[in-house]
């Protein structure tokens, strides 16, 4: 498959300013990379994002945090407690038609890169500012600490997460990091596309905690209309039945998801049990979520009967929604993930290629392609510097 080239992309010819560490800025504008923006990275000199060090796998001296949320991006290198520093990053604005922060509240003001100052200098610009609780320097969490399982713990959504019989669990994905990023990235466009008719740019503020509460969609409405805490339950659905993962005869577990009359007849089809599908117990999805730990309980015994495989081709053969419960090495090899090409070669300089995750986009039945290896400290301080006018600023860069 031909990669689009990157004067095709749909944000070739924007450039951001990033300031941002950690995750949900950098996964924010990775996707505004990967979609053909200039991204650049402001770096402190030596040291740079905190998360080139986070975690314990690396490839070389960078950690797999940094290589999954950073690629397609230029560095430059600038010590922000130096003043010199600071006017570097607010010329580099001036050029640019969005800026991303997620500093610590205040931080900005203090270091004269807030909203008012560098739209002072560039009304058009775009002004995204991500925080854990919220940019209101007066609510109640303001100033306090927050990360990703802090936000998922306060949301609600760690309480709704694991056995029922077991303690509350996290997420095994950061949700609120990269759900925030995404938000991020899709408002930003947004405030891009309007800025076409009003040529005035916006400021953007978002927090985990709030993008982390809007995806509990469905179920922030049942207890909206309820009033009720919902129960964990592991892999099933509070809503549906049966809507779980199932253990086979060999160990390994599938998901059935019949999720209406029509594919549970489709199951007790498939189960070759009439006698089921004709249990008044069992017979709507509201009498089965009443009846679900006797349903689970029959259901665990007939599907311990078969090994996964042969339950899944049975189930599919009879139009049963189900799929295999993967593990990570499985779901990299899967023949469908192989076919869409998800997984792509990152060029890696000096040393062998490193397999990442693309974007999951097509662009008129094209790949969005890597472009740049995610950057060293600096690397492209220089070259950047060149190019905004200012190559003969006293370097900063180590």
């Amino acid at each position: 498959m031909i990669p689009v080239p990157v004067t095709e992309l749909p944000l070739s010819g924007t450039t951001v300013v990033d300031v941002s560490h950690l995750a949900a800025g950098p996964w924010c504008t990775m996707v505004l990379a990967d979609l053909g923006a200039d991204v650049i990275k402001i770096e402190r000199p030596g040291i740079g994002d905190m998360s080139r060090t986070a975690g314990g796998v690396y490839a070389g001296q960078d950690s797999a945090v940094f290589l999954a949320l950073n690629r397609n991006k230029r560095s430059v290198a600038v010590d922000l407690k130096d003043p010199e520093g600071r006017e570097i990053v607010r010329r580099l604005v001036e050029g640019a038609d969005v800026f991303v922060e997620n500093l610590r509240a205040g931080k900005t003001a203090e270091l004269a890169i807030d909203y008012d100052t560098l739209s002072a200098r560039n009304p058009g610009l775009v002004y995204a500012s991500i925080s854990a609780f919220g940019a209101d320097p007066s609510g109640p969490y303001a100033g306090l600490p927050g990360n990703d399982p802090i936000i998922q713990a306060l949301s609600g959504a760690m309480s709704i997460t694991g056995e029922q019989d077991g303690p509350p669990a996290r997420q095994g994905v950061s949700v609120p990091d990269f759900g925030a990023g995404m938000m991020a990235a899709f408002s930003i466009v947004s405030a891009l596309l309007g800025r076409q008719a009003t040529g005035r740019g916006r400021k953007l503020e978002l927090n985990l905690l709030d993008v982390e509460i809007f995806a509990l969609g469905p179920r922030a409405q049942e207890h909206l209309i309820t009033g009720e805490d919902q129960p964990r339950l592991g892999s099933a659905h509070p809503q549906f039945a049966p809507y779980q993962a199932f253990r086979a005869r060999d160990g390994r577990y599938l998901y059935i998801a019949a999720i209406n009359e029509k594919f549970w007849r489709l199951l007790c089809d498939a189960l070759e049990d009439p006698g089921l599908a004709a249990d008044p117990d069992y017979a709507t999805n509201v009498d089965r979520c009443r009846h679900r730990e006797a349903l689970v309980s029959l259901l665990e015994t007939r599907l311990a009967a078969r090994d996964r495989d042969e339950w899944l081709a049975m189930l599919e053969r009879h139009g049963v929604p189900c799929g295999p419960v993967n593990t990570l090495t499985e779901a990299m090899a899967d023949p469908q993930v192989r076919h869409n090409e998800l997984l792509v070669e990152l060029p890696r300089p000096g040393a062998a290629t490193l397999p990442t995750v693309a974007l999951p986009l097509h662009l008129d039945g094209e790949r969005v392609a890597v472009r740049r290896t995610p950057p060293r400290v600096g690397e492209h301080t220089d070259e950047v510097l060149a190019e905004f006018g200012l190559h003969g600023t006293q370097r900063v860069a180590p």
